[in-house]
């Protein structure tokens, strides 16, 4: 039963198709985890508000704002993929710890405050943090007061919780409103829309991501002439059938002939069209004098193809100048 032994491309297959669901279920588990880790709270000292937004919203923040501009400085069109898909992690990071903040200042009773060997006061700390607050608009409440930031400042030196911090502990915990903005606005909306730029990109006019052609793999543009057919019409031929999961394409009604001369090499569309699997074309044509040599391109569990993965393999047959007829 080899056909139903779960190999390494299965896997791959899996991962594939399951993979904004894996993205998703990461971001909100590591976001959920970081944030509530940032937020336990044993009473014997405050929670570092501070420390909380650079590692939940400035650190986060920072990384993506860089991954858009090595996007903008490469532009090549191959990496908006593994771009998109970062900031769409980075999307259910922020919706994760929103969550775990807002869960654990329902459930518990958490007392924030702010520390720093820099000399700044709750005055000027309070101005910065404010003039970063987008929200303050249509959100008063979840601004902060000079007040609140100034009983929230504690040292190590001593007791961590001063007696009048103790008294007003209520207080402290309002930091959770501008904590949980600042997460909505530079995490969630911040990355929501890096994502829809990301995702306009390979659209624009003028053509900003050019694809790469002195490489082994691009993502295409859709600039191809070469129309490829559809696999109904193998069916009216005679070919002998090579590569990825013949069994199952037999099961389609496609069977392989041993005796014919013209071959259909199947295999996986969303593979990279790599430079030795040429190679290996020249040599089967050589080996096969006199035949016809086409490319079935597969989707997951051999249906039909994605067609941005298509048009990869239509712009690198093109721009190799490889006359192959080429079936989805």
């Amino acid at each position: 039963m080899e056909s139903d032994i779960l190999t390494l491309t299965h896997l791959r297959q899996k991962f594939i198709r399951y993979k904004p669901y894996i993205i998703i279920l990461l971001g909100l588990f590591i976001g959920f985890s970081v944030s509530s880790g940032l937020l336990l709270y044993s009473g014997k000292e405050l929670v570092n508000a501070i420390v909380y937004l650079f590692f939940v919203v400035l650190l986060p923040a920072l990384f993506s704002t860089i991954s858009l501009l090595l996007l903008l400085f490469k532009r090549q069109s191959s990496a908006i993929a593994p771009i998109k898909s970062s900031f769409a992690f980075g999307m259910f990071f922020s919706l994760g710890a929103v969550i775990a903040l807002i869960v654990t200042v329902t459930i518990k009773d958490i007392a924030f405050g702010w520390a720093t060997t820099l000399n700044i006061n709750a005055s000027d700390l309070t101005e910065i943090l404010n003039s970063l607050a987008l929200w303050k608009g249509f959100c008063h409440s979840c601004i902060l007061s000079e007040q609140l930031v100034s009983i929230s400042h504690f040292t190590r030196l001593g007791h961590a919780v001063s007696n009048e911090q103790i008294s007003r502990a209520q207080e402290l915990g309002e930091w959770w409103r501008y904590l949980a903005m600042s997460i909505l606005f530079y995490g969630l909306l911040f990355r929501l829309l890096l994502w829809l730029f990301a995702s306009i990109l390979p659209n624009k006019e003028g053509a900003l991501f050019e694809s790469s052609r002195g490489v082994d793999s691009f993502n295409g543009l859709h600039r191809s002439t070469i129309e490829p057919i559809k696999r109904e019409q193998l069916k009216e031929r005679s070919f002998r059938l090579l590569g990825y999961e013949v069994d199952n394409l037999e099961q389609l009604g496609l069977p392989s002939d041993e005796n014919a001369k013209n071959i259909v090499v199947a295999l996986p569309a969303w593979e990279p069209p790599i430079l030795e699997f040429f190679d290996y074309l020249e040599e089967l044509e050589q080996h096969n004098s006199g035949a016809t040599v086409s490319l079935l391109l597969l989707g997951i569990d051999t249906k039909e193809p994605n067609s941005q993965d298509v048009a990869i393999w239509l712009d690198k047959l093109e721009s190799l100048k490889r006359e192959y007829e080429v079936i989805v």
